[in-house]
């Protein structure tokens, strides 16, 4: 590992990953709210009561159930007990998300290793400060109910759907050919075409997280062939970035936003019901079925303490540039993209 960006960093790559969401809002959108409404979360304190400090969260999809917990210390009350007021702010996509952060617009943005990796590589001077889960939870391969397909083998050369080039459907498709040892033929597709493109007969398979995937599996239009889920799996994936200056002259209030983060998660872990309840209002999920799915295959590993390994993030890392075609992220120093000095000990 290097301890700086090797020098002659992909341009065409950098170019490429940034043209991926260039559908994103606008900055001048974000700053006038323009967007879907921000909440603010947080109880509100009596008129006379200690001002409470405000943190800024941007969600890029903000009903990815892997960042549940930030709503829920709302919910719970966890923000005001550490004297913060929350506002979370819907973004439209990770473009839209490293741009509001670069700004100033927000403090706290929801993220990837792989994607913080590319925008460090790049000039940016986030960084990952929690990772909140370590491999692909919910993620799962399915087939339509009627396919002849019964296991991994029947689908070598067919047509799999993943979601859009460099991203984490990518790295997903690089996992389960990596546990297959086979070679399958992935087509890029939309998040919100993949579903319809099964049932058509347009793919398939598709490859996708819990949302998605296991909706047509409880919908009676689809069956497992293999869901991702590995408590093994010690690839870090998701995770926390948070701007230079919140980190350099706010580093209390980071730490406080991320100890209500973590002890939220924790709550959610071990209160099923709550969390059943919660989950199917932050999802916009109506069907039971699915929302117990995400309960057992994301929130029970949910991170609460968000803390990392160099060699967990060196996995997430290599597994991106292969799946990126973009070796140079496997050279990148962990510590670089990484940072534990946020983290509460007892969240």
């Amino acid at each position: 590992m290097t301890s700086a960006v090797p020098s002659g960093f992909a341009a065409t790559f950098v170019a490429a990953a940034f043209l991926a969401f260039s559908a994103s809002i606008s900055l001048a959108q974000i700053a006038v709210g323009q967007t879907k409404s921000s909440q603010v979360a947080g109880d509100p304190l009596p008129a006379d009561g200690p001002a409470q400090a405000l943190v800024r969260v941007g969600l890029s999809v903000s009903d990815n159930s892997v960042f549940a917990p930030v709503a829920a210390a709302a919910e719970l009350g966890f923000y005001a007990e550490a004297g913060l007021s929350v506002r979370i702010v819907p973004l439209r996509g990770v473009a839209a998300a490293e741009e509001a952060l670069a700004a100033g617009h927000v403090d706290v943005i929801d993220h990837t290793v792989a994607y913080a990796a590319r925008a460090i590589a790049a000039g940016s001077q986030l960084k990952i400060v929690a990772v909140a889960t370590n491999g692909f939870y919910g993620w799962s391969l399915i087939v339509r109910t009627d396919s002849p397909a019964k296991s991994l083998r029947d689908l070598v050369g067919a047509k799999i759907g993943v979601g859009p080039r460099l991203s984490v459907a990518d790295m997903a498709a690089r996992r389960l050919a990596d546990l297959s040892s086979a070679n399958f033929q992935f087509t890029p597709t939309g998040p919100g075409a993949l579903a319809p493109a099964l049932r058509t007969g347009e793919l398939d398979a598709v490859l996708y997280s819990a949302t998605v995937a296991q909706r047509e599996v409880t919908s009676g239009n689809a069956r497992t062939i293999l869901d991702l889920t590995d408590p093994a799996d010690r690839t870090a994936l998701y995770g926390y970035s948070a701007s230079r200056k919140m980190r350099e002259t706010r580093g209390d209030d980071l730490r406080a936003f991320l100890g209500a983060v973590h002890r939220a998660a924790a709550h959610m872990k071990s209160d099923k019901a709550w969390s059943l309840r919660f989950l199917r209002t932050f999802t916009s999920v109506n069907d039971p079925a699915l929302a117990e799915i995400l309960f057992e295959r994301v929130v029970r590993y949910l991170s609460t303490d968000g803390a990392s390994q160099p060699d967990d993030v060196a996995r997430g890392l290599a597994l991106a540039a292969r799946a990126w075609n973009a070796p140079v992220l496997a050279d990148l120093d962990p510590a670089m993209i990484v940072a534990n000095a946020f983290l509460s000990p007892d969240p």
